[in-house]
């Protein structure tokens, strides 16, 4: 793919299944359920109740249903020991120590038990939901990340479901992979925004040597290309946290 200008469809057409990202539900279901509750002058105390933490899941729920029109969920949650850390150990590096909402272990453990939510050991709610995606053509992605622009699926994102292609993805990867991920903690090519990457892949071509020469030409490694493109991949496959890899002949 050379051209820049990706051209995502809309669908219309009746779907099964709502790919839900349990950790995004869990974390915006504890964190609007937090009050807070003034003592006296100088002291202050935060509270969560579980039953408006449950209604708040439920009310998220039921709006991806109807967003969708879909009758049944899938719900995914991360797992702990991601294997990206082995890959690039300051992943995430950036959101450590910070707070999170008093109620994000309940909230996880009721989508375990409500919904069944899946938890996979070393991968992302992302992977899980871009796997069943790929593989399952009655389904629709439910989330505002961006990055699921990267993956070929449908996605529910801005208001209306969205087809993404393989031409799609594939551009978005390599995008994303050269402007990195400030929320994710990996660069990308230094001095690569958004404009510049843009114009890089308009001139020169939305391949992976493209995206190597690139980085080359800031002084960085294929090494540190090959880092950034795996950061950026949600996986596809199970078998692709062992062996992909950005492929430079194509």
């Amino acid at each position: 793919m050379t051209s820049v200008h990706v051209h995502i469809t809309h669908y219309q057409n009746q779907m099964k299944t709502v790919l839900i990202d349990g950790d995004e539900v869990a974390y915006k279901a504890a964190f609007v359920s937090e009050v807070p509750i003034k003592w006296d002058e100088d002291t202050w105390t935060l509270h969560s109740s579980e039953r408006d933490m449950g209604d708040s899941i439920e009310t998220l729920i039921e709006q991806a249903l109807k967003d969708t029109h879909c009758d049944e969920t899938y719900v995914a949650l991360s797992g702990g020991n991601n294997f990206r850390l082995d890959v690039y150990p300051d992943y995430k590096a950036n959101r450590v120590g910070k707070r999170k909402p008093l109620g994000l272990k309940f909230c996880r453990q009721y989508l375990i038990q409500n919904y069944d939510a899946e938890i996979v050991e070393t991968l992302e709610a992302d992977d899980l939901l871009a796997i069943r995606a790929v593989k399952d053509e009655d389904s629709v992605i439910w989330s505002v990340d961006k990055d699921f622009l990267t993956v070929p699926c449908k996605l529910f994102r801005l208001g209306k479901v969205q087809v993404i292609t393989e031409d799609d993805a594939d551009y978005w990867l390599k995008y994303q992979t050269m402007v990195g991920d400030i929320a994710d903690n990996f660069k990308g090519a230094v001095g690569f925004g958004p404009k510049k990457t843009t114009k890089w892949l308009q001139d020169n071509g939305a391949t992976w040597k493209s995206v190597l020469d690139a980085f080359l030409s800031t002084g960085q490694t294929e090494d540190d290309c090959n880092t950034n493109a795996i950061l950026a991949r949600i996986l596809h496959t199970h078998e692709e946290k062992l062996n992909w890899k950005p492929n430079y002949e194509e």
